[in-house]
C-alpha cells in the first residue's frame, strides 16, 4: 500500500492513504487532525459527561442520535469517508488499541495550533489540552502501538516477508522522503552557494535490516537487546530500563536496542553509510570529510 495523497484544509488536515489518486475506490484509510470541524467523537473522551456535544439535539439529521459531534448530523470528515468507500472515521480517544486499519481520527474540539504551554505563559485559558502538537504525539503512539510485534492486530500480510517491516509506513517513509527532496532542491536553486546535503537515513537502515547478518548483525534486525520478553523480546509492559526487563550481553550484535530505538552499532553502521557510502546527495565523501577516521576510530 503505497501513501498517495494528502488533502490539506483549513482548521484541519487529513492524510488519506491508497494507491492512486485518481481512482477513489483505490483508497485504504484516512488519518485526520483538527477541530471541531472534523472531531468525531474524542472530546467526550476528553471532558467526560461534560460534552454538550454528546446530547441531542446533536446527530438527530443523519444518525437520529447523538455522535459527540459538533453538528446535527454529519461533518466533512463523514461525507469524504463515503464519497471514497471507508467507513466513518473513529475517534482514537477512548478507542486505543482498536484495530484502526482503515483510519483514525485525533481531532478534538477546542485544539489550538500552538502547544498549551504557550497559553500558560501569557495566561489565556484553552478548552482542551489536545493541540495539534499533542494530536500529533498521539499520532506518533499509534504509529508505536502498529510496530509492536506483541500487537494483536498483526496480520503477515503487511508485512515485508525480507525485513518484517510494516509495508504501509516504509510506503509512508518513501513518500515523504521524495517530496522533501524536491523540496530541498527548490530550496538549493535558491540558495546555490550553500550546499545543502539530503542525507537518506531510510536507505541507509534498510540495508541493515535486509542483510543484518552480514554487516555483523548476528543476532538480526528485530530481536531487541534490552527488553521483557515476547514476540522479539519487546514487552510494551516491561520496556527497557523498567522492572522486568533485562539487557542483552552483546548490544553490538543486536539492531534493536529497545524496540523502539536502535542500538549505538546500528546506528553507527548508518551514518558510515551517510559518511562515506551512497545515501547522501550530493555524496558527503566527495565534499570535506576525506580526513575523517572510519566511525570505529571515533573516540569514546
Amino acid at each position: 500500500m503505497a501513501l498517495s495523497h494528502f488533502l490539506f484544509l483549513l482548521k484541519f488536515f487529513l492524510i488519506i492513504s491508497g494507491t492512486n489518486i485518481s481512482v477513489l475506490g483505490c483508497y485504504t484509510s484516512i488519518f485526520s487532525f483538527g477541530v471541531s470541524l472534523v472531531d468525531t467523537g474524542s472530546n467526550f473522551h476528553d471532558k467526560p459527561n461534560r460534552s454538550p456535544y454528546c446530547h441531542l439535539p446533536y446527530g438527530q439529521a443523519y444518525f437520529q442520535r447523538a455522535t459527540c459531534c459538533a453538528s446535527d448530523g454529519r461533518l466533512i470528515i463523514d461525507y469524504i469517508a463515503q464519497e471514497l468507500g471507508l467507513p466513518l472515521v473513529p475517534p482514537y480517544l477512548g478507542k486505543e488499541g482498536v484495530n484502526f486499519q482503515e483510519g483514525v481520527n485525533f481531532a478534538v474540539i477546542g485544539a489550538t495550533a500552538l502547544d498549551t504551554n504557550f497559553f500558560d505563559e501569557i495566561g489565556i485559558t484553552y478548552p482542551t489540552n489536545y493541540s495539534l502538537g499533542a494530536q500529533l504525539e498521539l499520532f506518533k503512539k499509534f504509529l508505536s502501538s502498529q510496530c509492536d510485534p506483541s500487537s494483536s492486530n498483526r496480520n503477515k500480510d503487511d508485512y515485508d516477508p525480507l525485513t518484517g517491516c510494516l509495508n504501509w509506513l516504509n510506503n509512508f517513509s518513501e513518500y515523504h522522503n521524495k517530496f522533501l527532496q524536491q523540496e530541498l532542491d527548490r530550496v538549493r536553486k535558491l540558495h546555490p552557494h550553500a550546499n545543502i546535503i539530503y542525507a537518506d537515513n531510510y536507505n541507509a537502515a534498510m540495508q541493515i535490516y535486509r542483510s543484518p547478518s552480514q554487516l555483523g548483525f548476528q543476532k538480526g534486525a528485530l530481536s531487541t537487546c534490552c527488553g521483557g520478553g515476547g514476540p522479539y523480546n519487546y514487552n510494551n509492559s516491561a520496556q527497557c530500563g523498567s522492572l522486568g526487563s533485562s539487557v542483552c550481553e552483546e548490544p553490538s550484535l543486536h539492531v534493536s536496542w529497545d524496540g523502539t530505538h536502535l542500538t549505538e552499532a546500528a546506528y553507527g553502521s548508518i551514518a558510515n553509510g551517510l559518511l562515506r557510502g551512497l545515501f547522501t546527495v550530493p555524496r558527503m565523501n566527495t565534499l570535506c570529510l576525506s580526513g575523517l577516521p572510519k566511525i570505529g576510530e571515533f573516540p569514546n
